[in-house]
């Protein structure tokens, strides 16, 4: 008989099995970011998503895998951010025997990498190389590289071709290129994804010709627009790809420093913060609407070069709407529509007019921080700009909602204004494509009644709602149909699943113009024409008689 060798850690869980119980430890807990399976979950979690997985095959009684643990806790900290593109997992074989029996286990720990799509025949690829956090690093972005057909949701993690470049340098092209100038490939891919979803950037590398083409002599961070091409910052040989990243997100307005843009504590698990933080979630906020117009303009708008014929008139839209149903304290106003006043006189714009424009409203105290209260998230990429430009555009419409469509800035202006401004600048791709997807199939530009408008985004907003319901977002502030029943008892129906669409029509004008000022003071925002019978005939028109149930509009819950 042939003579069977075994690693030690797996006679030495074998020997153990019959002793293990459920109350006895395992080596990682809730408070690493390591996802740990079981036989049950294991399947539903490593396929047929569009994430890949590294998978840690171990034997908690296992000596090895014990010293080895708190470098997996390092590692799945340190690509945290990571998480869109790939997650750190790991199943206890002491457990379940039954999973890693089927990866054919010869030894513990085992690290795989499952990639994403595949089936639950895949075993994943092994990793042989040296267990440091460096190292195990480089591996994971090799792999991530190779992974054929990636979900349409990755970045691009290839080196720029000499036919992109010449298409990001051809004239017909308008959007801003960030392209970081790197020595290696490793170097070029982290930095993709350290950004990745916050912002888009592509990397290539100074050994290439793309180097002479970009006009380069060494590791920069370039921008191209139309045949245009600046050097941002020259690349000092000593920053890894995450201090690479971190000077981009300051330099394009996504900072967690103080002196940043944007306010980016991290308080996941501090449940003080969960308390106050998501009793504020309804409340509106004038800074929350300020911090959405402050990234909009320095953001956003800002990373235009030459702006077209119709971004300059979406842009026009943009800031009339804004500047007359937003509602703002009176220096904010001023400086807002001394920058509505400028453009709206204008017949052309390039980015430095732009900058120019932005410049002298900063010069008269046009703020250019932001802070967030009512949409602060429990991390820092979670909430915050999209959180506040939400609720900006639900109170520019009820604040500008009036019966008579014939008013100087009615709900239905301020609708194609948003959609205006979300086609022309919103620099989320892929969340851009979704909102004018749903646009098209809602028919939201061809809405003429302002009532429909101030419904048509609420809808769309609880559409949006549904489907990111099912993507990790901030655990404390899970997505879900709006309005609650905490917040509005009459808009459900009878029965559930239902709303009543009279109910939460008359809701969101109370709610989204009642807007709390930077003092503490609730300002009721409303520039629509009354109608006659006073501020609340609206809500005594649709309220009538017979009962909660008389509404007889009905909006199906997304997603219920």
């Amino acid at each position: 008989m042939k003579e069977q060798w075994f690693p030690s850690c797996i006679i030495l869980a074998l020997l153990v099995k019959g002793f293990f119980s459920a109350s006895q430890g395992t080596l990682f807990d809730e408070s690493d970011k390591v996802i740990v399976y079981n036989e049950k979950t294991y399947k539903e979690g490593l396929y047929n998503g569009e994430t890949a997985h590294i998978f840690l095959l171990y034997s908690s009684w296992c000596g090895h895998c014990q010293r080895f643990a708190p470098l997996y806790k390092e590692l799945a900290k340190d690509i945290e951010n990571w998480s869109d593109l790939v997650l750190v997992t790991g199943v206890d074989c002491v457990r379940d025997t039954s999973t890693c029996q089927k990866y054919k286990v010869r030894g513990y720990p085992t690290i795989r990498f499952i990639g994403p799509t595949t089936n639950a025949s895949a075993e994943g690829v092994t990793y042989e190389g040296s267990r440091t956090v460096d190292k195990m690093k480089a591996w994971i972005l090799e792999s991530l590289s190779a992974v054929h057909n990636p979900p349409a949701s990755w970045p691009n993690l290839k080196p720029l071709s000499e036919e992109e470049v010449e298409g990001f340098l051809s004239g017909d092209s308008t959007e801003k290129h960030i392209i970081a100038l790197v020595a290696d490939e490793l170097l070029g891919r982290e930095v993709v994804i350290e950004l990745h979803p916050l912002l888009s950037v592509r990397y290539a590398l100074t050994t290439s010709s793309m180097a002479q083409t970009l006009k380069a002599e060494s590791p920069s961070i370039v921008l191209v627009t139309g045949g245009s091409i600046s050097t941002a910052k020259e690349i000092p040989f000593d920053w890894t790809g995450r201090v690479i990243a971190e000077f981009l997100k300051r330099r394009f307005g996504y900072d967690n420093s103080e002196e940043g843009r944007v306010d980016q504590d991290n308080h996941e698990g501090d449940e003080d913060f969960r308390t106050v933080n998501t009793a504020l979630q309804y409340k509106l906020y004038e800074v929350d609407m300020q911090s959405a117009i402050n990234n909009a303009l320095y953001t956003e708008i800002g990373l235009k070069a030459n702006f077209t014929a119709h971004e300059l008139s979406d842009l026009k839209s943009f800031l009339r709407v804004a500047l007359r149903c937003g509602s703002w304290e009176l220096d904010y106003k001023k400086q807002l529509s001394q920058i509505e006043s400028e453009v709206s006189n204008l017949t052309a714009l390039n980015t430095e007019s732009w900058q120019d424009i932005l410049a002298r409203a900063s010069d008269t105290g046009f703020p250019r921080n932001s802070t967030f209260i009512g949409c602060k998230g429990s991390r820092a990429t979670t909430r915050g700009y999209s959180c506040s430009l939400w609720v900006l555009f639900h109170s520019m419409l009820s604040s500008c909602y009036s019966p008579s469509i014939s008013s100087s800035s009615s709900s239905v202006d301020v609708l194609r204004a948003i959609h205006g401004y979300v086609a022309s600048f919103f620099t989320c791709t892929h969340c851009r494509a979704h909102f004018l997807a749903m646009s098209e199939r809602m028919g939201l530009l061809s809405i003429s009644d302002n009532k429909a408008a101030v419904l048509a985004l609420w809808q769309a907003h609880n559409q949006v709602n549904a489907r990111l319901s099912k993507e990790r977002h901030d655990p404390y502030f899970p997505k879900v149909q709006f309005p609650p029943s905490s917040e509005c008892r009459e808009c459900a129906a009878e029965g559930g699943g239902v709303f009543d669409t009279d109910e939460v029509f008359s809701f969101l004008l109370r709610h989204y113009r009642r807007v709390l000022t930077p003092y503490g003071k609730i300002r009721i925002s409303y520039q629509g024409k009354r109608r006659k019978g006073g501020k609340n005939s609206e809500r005594k028109k649709n309220n009538g008689k017979g009962g909660r149930n008389r509404g007889k509009n009905r909006q199906i819950i997304y997603g219920s």
